[in-house]
Formats: C-alpha cells, structure tokens, sequence
C-alpha cells in the first residue's frame, strides 16, 4: 500500500525502518517499508541524508572485510534456475539458452559486464532510467538563473547540504543539547514532558509515529493513524530467530552507534553497553509485534483495521501520555484513529516504568543518532556510510550531488517536480500515457468477462471497480502549494526545522477533513509506478517514462513488454490479494462471493506453493506468501499484453519477450538479494521473468520450449490467477 511522502517527511519527528517496481507500505509496528523492507533500512537513501564527499572514497578496513564476506556467503545451488540477480554467479562461458533460463540467455552480457556503483547496493533498468532523470534535474539546481520560488527552495536546501565547510565548523553542535536534554532526565515524568514537548524532541524518535491518512471504511475521509515505531533489527522476527539480515542490522547499528557515542565521552564499552540494552528492551516489544512475513500477508489489512473512539484510546495505555502526545502536537480533537498495532502499543505500555526509565533514555539517544548521523559532519557521516554498506554489502559512496538530489526530492517534492517540469516539458508524454492505459484497461474488461471461475455477480463488481480507475499518468494538475516556506539562506538544520514545521502544519490542516485525491502523494521524477487502492489509481509517473520502458519511436513489441507490461501490472493490483479488498472507491468492504474468493483464494494458494517449491540457493527457498500480490500482478499484465498482442498485425513475439526480460534485468549485493528474499513483497527480479513467462503458451511456442526443458511448465501445473 502506498505510504504518503508526506508522512515521509513527518517522519523527522517519528521513528521509521526502493517498485511496481517498489510499493510503499505501513506495517503493523508503524514501520514504514518499501518492497517490504523497513524505511529505517532505506531512510537514509531517500530522506534527510546528505552526500558523499567523493564518490572513490573507500571507508576503511571495516568495509573491506564487510566486501570479503560478501563474496563468501552461500549464493549456488539455485533450482530450477541460479540467482542470475547475483554477479557472482554469472560466468562468461556459461551455456546459454532460451529453454534453460529465459531469463539469464536475454541477460547474461549485461549481467557480465555491468557493475553495481559506489555506495549502491543494486543497479537495474529502473536505476539507468533514474540516473537519466538525475542528470537533467541535477542541471536545474545548479541553475543561478532560475529565479521562481520553487527554484529558491530546492537549490537553497540542495546548497545546504553540500556546505561541508559549515558542517564540518559545527561539528556536534547541532545535537548536543539534545542529547545532554535525553541525558540528563531523571524521572518517568521528565521522560514524558520531554517526549510530549514538540521543540525538545523535534527530531528524536519517540516510540511510536502518528498522521492522518485516508480512512479504509470511507477512503473520502482522513482518520489519524498511529503506531509503534520500527526496530532497530527491522523485522520483529529477528529478536527471536537471528537471521543474516539481523546479524547485519545489528553489526551497523552498533558500528553507527559507537561511532558517536564515542565522540560523546562514552568508551567504546559504555556505547556497546547503551546499544545491547536497546536490543534487549525491543526485544520485548517485538514479542507483541507482527513480523514483515505477517505484513506482507493479504490479511494484514483486517489486521491492522482497527478504529478507536477518542475515548476508547484514552484507555490503550496507562502509563505511556499517548493521548497526551496527541493533545501537546495539536491533534487532540481527532474524532477517530486508526491504531495499527494496539498489542504492540500495550506492550510498550508495560514497559513504559520507572526500572525502565535508562533503557528507554538509551532508545531515544540511541535512534536519535542514528537518525541524524548522516546530516552532521564529515566524521558522522563517514560512521553513516560504514553502517550502511554493512547493512547493504555494498562499498564506496555515492556523489555529494546525487545523494543531495534524492534528499531535495524527497524533501521538496512538489517544488522539485514543478521546477523539473518548467524546463522539461511532459505534455505530449501525458497524453500518450493517458491514452495507452485507456486501451489496456479495455483490456482487462475482456479479461474479466472472460473469466469461467467467477460468478456474474462479482464479476459484475469487479468490471465496476475497474471502470471507476483513476489514471494518474505523469504529472498531476493540482500541487501543494508551497508559498509559505522560505528557506533562504538557512543552515542545514534549520531547513530541516522549518521543511518539518510546514509538514507537520499541512499534516493537522488534514485533521477530520476530506481528503483531495487530486493532490499526488508522491514524487513523479521516481522511476516507479504504483496502484493506490485507497483511491483506486494506477499511478504511471514521469520518472519511469525512458528507455527502456517508453521512448519516442518505440515499437509495439517493446512498448508492451515495457511501460505495456507496468501498466498492466499496477491495474493487476486492483484484483490481487491486496487489492481485492477494496471496492470501486478505494474503501475496505467486501465485494466478493463467498464461494467466488474461495476460489479466487485457492487459485493464489497454487501460486504461493509453486513459489514455495523454487530453491534460490543452497537453505533458501522463494516465499511464496510474502510475494503472492506482485506475482499476481507480474503475470495478469503479461496476459493483458498477450490479449492486444492477439489484434496486431505481424506481431514479433521474440521482441515482446526480450523487452520484458530486459526491463527486469538487475544485479543486487548478496546482503541486498537476501533482504529481497525474506523482506520483499515482490519476486526476485530473475523470478519475474522465468516464472512469469513461464506460464503462458505463447512464450512456449516462441521459444519452441517443450517437456524436459528447464522453462517447460505443463498447462496444468500453471498457476494465473487471472
């Protein structure tokens, strides 16, 4: 489900953990995650970071031996296919055929012979499109002409981030009242006048996050929606059964945190002490928290549906002043709140004591310096940089200019966008766009009427629900207007500070409102696409819009195994697992038969199972459960696309196959695929073309693909949904 930038950008004051390629959902610890991997592991990527300071800067010995291991964790013994996702495992002789692995004979000399770049820990066709989009706009920032108020703030804070001369000057200035305020509290009382004071804990992450949000029951209205906030090992799962994705949460955030506290007159000791209590105290929350396996499961919608009266939250906790952070950050006249995970918010209510009163100070600092550790100066940002690749298993960093724009975008999202569209004009690229998820969702309309499992009653629904589709295509018509921030000549910081206060203000101006559909959520210079099922949109945005998805001159062929294929698959998500929850109107209600979503349920159940069965290496199995929306929707678009295939002349089918293999073309840092693997709401990028592709007779007669090879699957052990 998509989460808002806005709430993004509230998230300065919150605690939180990169589409169809990446959906952007809330999970039931509050955590925000894209892809199913918790924001607090990819915040830094697209929040309040700052940049590099060259860009073939290595970061040590830590990273090296970080990059050592890397190379040594298991990666072979994939079946029926190798995780082709992964460099090591492509070789230069290999033997190649489309009957194998589709996916790896399309792929293989790019797969060779690319590399993931500095302080990334992927590289794929969405982030050569993305890197097409960051040239143009870089231009703009560096821009002395430009003189419109949208130009003044995204290169007023873009300039901010690249003073190192001022940040270096500071040092831990900026932090240190802040942490001597988190230091020196001495009661349960303090705790909570500190956490309730919007000024003392701007910027400290305080146990739980909280913004209005479109209701589920009535998607026309905003509820406040609240939560505990994310773990430091991201995934609740981990406090109980360490995987390698907690070991490497782990090892960065002690890195990370040691790196300060040590700058703080704590001893190493002292800081390892501070940041195992942290563990220790989550690990109690994480009892009483979903994991991201629960999250990523259809029902977590009903899950986390749950709508409390004033009232009735009044009485959640006891002890933790929830109802009075609410009151102190002016959101006390809420009529409703949707609370994601009281279990959780409970727990966190017991614990909220006296003997817990230090484990929680640490808490706070400890998420505190995390969150501002790459927003200080030259030797933070260093420690910040270690921590991630260790997280990542990626090396190097990023350009000081690339990682300012992805934090000027995220940041100033309508300005950046408006400024990128003065210059380069997307008219013509609107229209065009319009018009071909028109056609495909005409498409889907003989799908549907075509489907013998359905009933005509829900069948009847569903046609409804996909006729009432908003298509948000390229750029939106209605902005958030901006004129009242002024960010001119501010330090760092202080941007930071008042970008925060214009959130937080735009954020309670939407307290028991309705809520505008025509305001974008999100930044259209992202290479992305989404469905909102909360309005029912299909969202193909600008940044996507470039080879290989969509050019100008494109051919059929690639036209529908590229943007063709996206489109069909975010119109997918209004029928999968997820999605086939809301109505027409992006409300949480129940349109189906009970015999229909049975079946509709089971025909998903084979899916989950095939996918179960697929070994990505040695000890590590695809999960089915986690993935089941986005393969859903991976393969109803490829259908839709087969469907208009059917009605042009001369149709090169060998064509239409490469550009989808081409666009899910992808290499990821092992840390980074086994994030995938057990975060991931979506299919790894080799799976969502061999499985896909792999289901549809066309594909087997182009390929002449027959029984005993290793992309042959029998019509009856195929498994669309749609």
């Amino acid at each position: 489900m998509k989460r808002r930038i806005l709430a993004l950008l509230l998230a300065f004051t919150m605690v939180f953990s990169a589409g169809c390629s990446a959906t952007v959902a809330m999970d039931e610890n509050g955590k925000v995650t894209v892809d199913g991997v918790p924001v607090e592991d990819l915040a830094k990527d697209f929040g309040i970071n700052i940049g590099e300071q060259d860009e073939t800067e290595e970061t040590g010995e830590a990273e090296e031996a970080e990059s050592a291991d890397e190379e040594n964790l298991p990666a072979e013994g994939g079946s029926p296919w190798i995780d082709s996702d992964l460099k090591s495992n492509i070789k230069e002789d290999m033997e190649l055929s489309p009957k194998d692995d589709f996916h790896l004979y399309l792929n293989h000399d790019w797969l060779l012979n690319t590399e993931i770049k500095e302080g990334k820990r992927s590289i794929s066709s969405f982030t050569e499109v993305e890197d097409n989009t960051d040239k143009k706009a870089l231009a703009l920032l560096n821009d002395d002409s430009l003189t419109s108020h949208d130009a003044q703030l995204v290169q007023s804070l873009y300039r901010a981030i690249l003073d190192w001369d001022a940040r270096d000057k500071a040092g831990l200035d900026p932090i240190k009242d802040t942490v001597k305020d988190i230091q020196d509290i001495s009661s349960l009382d303090e705790m909570s006048d500190f956490i309730c004071d919007e000024d003392r804990s701007m910027f400290v992450p305080t146990f739980i996050w909280w913004y209005n949000t479109p209701s589920n029951d009535d998607s026309s209205e905003y509820i406040m929606a609240l939560g505990t906030g994310g773990l430091t090992l991201g995934d609740s799962a981990e406090y109980k059964n360490r995987t390698e994705y907690g070991d490497r949460a782990y090892k960065a955030g002690l890195t990370l945190t040691k790196a300060l506290l040590t700058r703080l007159d704590y001893s190493e000791a002292e800081a390892e002490e501070v940041f195992d209590d942290v563990i220790s105290f989550e690990t109690k929350i994480a009892e009483k928290a979903f994991t991201s396996a629960d999250q990523m499961s259809p029902d977590y919608i009903e899950k986390t549906n749950n709508v409390y009266e004033p009232e009735e939250l009044s009485k959640l906790t006891e002890a933790f002043p929830l109802t009075r952070i609410m009151e102190s950050f002016k959101y006390g006249d809420a009529k409703r709140y949707l609370v994601y995970d009281p279990e959780a918010i409970k727990r966190l209510d017991e614990l909220y004591t006296e003997e817990n009163l230090e484990s929680i100070k640490n808490c706070l600092l400890v998420y505190y310096l995390d969150w501002v550790a790459s927003d200080l100066d030259s030797e933070a940002y260093d420690a910040y940089i270690e921590a991630k690749n260790i997280r990542n298993g990626s090396t190097g960093r990023e350009k000081d200019e690339k990682v300012a724009f992805d934090i000027v975008r995220s940041s100033l999202p309508a300005p950046m966008d408006r400024l990128y569209l003065e210059k380069y004009d997307a008219t013509k690229k609107k229209q065009q766009i319009t018009k071909i998820c028109e056609d495909v969702i005409a498409v889907y309309r003989e799908m549907l009427e075509g489907e013998v499992w359905m009933s005509d009653e829900t069948k009847e629904k569903a046609i409804e629900k996909l006729d009432n589709i908003t298509i948000n295509a390229v750029y939106p018509e209605k902005w958030i207007d901006y004129s009242d921030l002024d960010l001119t000549g501010l330090s760092l910081y202080d941007c930071y500070v008042q970008i925060s206060k214009f959130n937080m203000e735009l954020d309670r101006s939407h307290t028991n409102g309705k809520v505008d559909h025509e305001l974008w959520d999100f930044d259209i210079l992202e290479a992305n696409a989404y469905y909102n099922p909360q309005d029912n949109s299909i969202n193909l945005i600008l940044g996507l819009l470039d080879e290989p998805f969509y050019y100008e001159g494109i051919s059929d062929e690639a036209l529908l195994g590229g943007v063709g294929s996206v489109i069909g698959h975010e119109i997918s998500h209004a029928f999968d697992t997820n999605g086939a929850q809301f109505d027409k109107d992006g409300n949480f209600v129940n349109w189906w038969t009970e015999e229909d979503y049975k079946a509709f349920k089971d025909r998903a159940d084979k899916l989950v199972k095939y996918y179960d069965g697929i070994t990505v290496w040695d000890g590590e199995n695809a999960r089915g459960n986690n993935i089941q929306t986005e393969a859903i929707a991976d393969m109803a678009g490829i259908k839709a696309m087969l469907k208009i295939a059917e009605g042009k002349k001369d149709f090169n089918y060998e064509d239409f196959f490469t550009a989808y293999a081409t666009v899910w073309r992808r290499l990821n840092t092992r840390a980074y695929e086994y994030q995938n693997l057990t975060q991931n709401a979506h299919p790894l990028h080799y799976l969502r073309t061999n499985v896909t592709l792999q289901q549809f007779d066309e594909f087997h007669e182009t390929y002449d693909i027959k029984e005993g090879d290793n992309m042959y699957l029998a019509p009856e052990d195929r498994i669309l949904v749609w």
